[in-house]
């Protein structure tokens, strides 16, 4: 199926073929069976050129998973700074809570990124 090679090519960090799903009118937002768009998988995985691509053409980055959790969530989890600081430009919801009750901030916190914690504090978390 088309949606499952872009959102493969986003999680593996594939930017070509990330643009030729695009160019060849892939939904930037389609999502998987949990509801994990392109964007979450590019963030989740440390891919900051496709995260990049993917906001550039349109990719919301508030969209939440069957979780609740977001991009932002995932980049804050797994330490990628500069993904967070980029999500954040695009005016990522940083307040947002999974189904448990954990945030972005929540996640930095409990594995000891600073910098991203910091950078949440000063967007509002």
């Amino acid at each position: 199926m088309e949606e499952n090679a872009f959102l493969e090519a986003a999680e593996n960090g594939d930017l070509e073929n990330v643009k030729k799903h695009l160019e060849n009118s892939a939904d930037v937002n389609t999502s998987d069976e949990h509801d994990r768009t392109a964007l979450m998988k590019a963030a989740k995985h440390g891919h900051l050129d496709v995260v990049q691509y993917l906001l550039d053409h349109g990719a919301e980055v508030n969209t939440r998973d069957n979780r609740g959790t977001s991009a932002l969530y995932w980049a804050s989890s797994n330490g990628f700074d500069a993904i967070v600081q980029l999500l954040i430009q695009h005016q990522s919801d940083v307040s947002v809570m999974d189904d448990r009750g954990w945030s972005a901030k929540d996640q930095a916190t409990s594995h000891n990124y600073e910098g991203i914690v910091n950078m949440l504090e000063e967007a509002g978390a």
